[in-house]
């Protein structure tokens, strides 16, 4: 069945600052194979056996390490991501503005720091979904195509 479309699925972790809406996202190391020094959001592929939510609450504690129950999350939209070489990806994103604890980079290898930034300005620094999708959550908008151009040196999704 070579005409049915596949898509990889990941999910996605907005952490919402309460006091004046910035998201947390991660910068990624420079020498690093996936999006090297751009800033992307907090995410990855969902893990076997995994739900949506269970996913997003691993990635907040792999990436920052914040510890947040799966039913403290709330479903914030469904994205679908193509890149220019091909690559499908379905995301599910989830949104906390409460957690306890500071968040830190938990994964120095991969990421060089931690930046809030603001979904209604994007730096411009970013990975072209992240800075897609942030757009897309500042406009309240539940679903979401978003179609990126190659990166050159790894263009993986955030």
């Amino acid at each position: 069945m070579s005409d049915v479309h596949r898509s990889i699925p990941h999910v996605v972790a907005l952490l919402q600052h309460p006091s004046d809406g910035r998201v947390l996202t991660v910068r990624h190391q420079p020498h690093s194979w996936h999006s090297p020094g751009l800033l992307t959001v907090v995410g990855g592929r969902l893990e076997v056996d995994e739900f949506f939510d269970e996913g997003a609450a691993r990635e907040f504690t792999e990436e920052t390490g914040i510890l947040i129950a799966p039913d403290r999350l709330e479903f914030c939209r469904l994205v679908h991501l193509h890149a220019a070489h091909g690559e499908r990806v379905t995301g599910v994103v989830f949104l906390t503005r409460q957690w306890e604890g500071e968040p830190f980079n938990r994964e120095p290898g991969t990421h060089s720091e931690l930046v809030w930034a603001d979904p209604a300005d994007p730096p411009g620094d970013c990975h072209p979904f992240t800075r897609e999708l942030l757009r897309h959550f500042d406009a309240g908008l539940r679903y979401a195509n978003v179609v990126a151009p190659e990166l050159s040196g790894g263009g993986e999704c955030p």
